[in-house]
């Protein structure tokens, strides 16, 4: 049976910008009320603004404290939650040596630690709403390791923890999908690298993913790619690691960078 997302709950993060924001137009569209959660407030009321059934609830997922206040509210306002979009993240920049470490701790804590500080809070909130769901926002690059190191480590480990709670939480009632966006093009990430090149007609929008999102909740998939075609670069990887290699070496961001 198709998951119906009509009067379910939502919490979507980095819900200010890009595929946050373009996800959380989409879900509220779809009839669920979504609370988006980010830090940058003035963005979050605007939202709101725009949609009576959106929430806004500045966060940030590094601080522990906020993230189980931010599930103390939604299980003090609806006793459970029905679906999870771990999507707030940075890119990071490029790790030439010790002089990066902060900025690829702060990409790890983001990224990955955020995904997990919130997954934890709402474990018992998703148990109560099953049948549930939990989106994490990785990457492409969780699977291809090209561009800032710790970028693409991050998203690799999202990938990992994504796939292990996939299996450890069906019994539960929560399906845990990995969503491995190509490049988009969002203020966070304005793919200014890859719009040089040929490649930048792979370059895709924040609604293509948001509505990747609709049908993952919808059909309770555990891993997507958007758009598909990326699909076709993981095989490579996988299948054919030496003419996978020449070609990325020759990537511009084959040196570390997304500039």
């Amino acid at each position: 049976m198709t998951w119906d997302p009509r009067g379910k709950v939502a919490v979507v993060t980095g819900a200010s910008s890009g595929i946050g924001e373009a996800t959380t137009r989409r879900l509220a569209a779809a009839g669920m009320t979504v609370y988006a959660v980010a830090r940058r407030t003035d963005r979050l009321e605007e939202l709101a603004g725009a949609h009576p059934t959106v929430v806004p609830h500045t966060a940030d997922v590094t601080d522990q404290d906020a993230v189980d206040a931010l599930a103390a509210r939604v299980r003090e306002e609806h006793g459970a939650c029905h679906a999870l979009i771990n999507n707030a993240g940075v890119g990071g920049g490029a790790f030439g040596g010790r002089d990066d470490l902060d900025d690829a701790l702060r990409t790890l804590d983001i990224n990955v630690g955020g995904v997990v500080r919130c997954t934890a809070a709402f474990a018992d909130l998703l148990e109560a709403g099953a049948p549930s769901r939990v989106v994490n926002m990785a990457s492409v690059a969780g699977k291809l390791g090209i561009g800032p190191a710790a970028y693409a480590a991050s998203k690799f480990a999202v990938v990992g923890f994504s796939e292990a709670l996939s299996l450890s939480w069906a019994s539960r009632g929560i399906t845990v999908c990995q969503l491995n966006p190509g490049f988009i093009e969002t203020e966070g990430f304005p793919q200014t690298q890859v719009k040089r090149t040929p490649m930048a007609r792979l370059v895709g929008r924040p609604e293509a993913v948001a509505d990747a999102v609709v049908d993952v909740l919808a059909n309770g998939r555990t891993e997507r790619t958007v758009p598909t075609f990326y699909r076709a670069f993981v095989a490579l990887r996988h299948l054919a690691p030496p003419l996978y290699f020449a070609a990325a070496k020759r990537l511009d961001r084959a040196g570390g960078t997304r500039d």
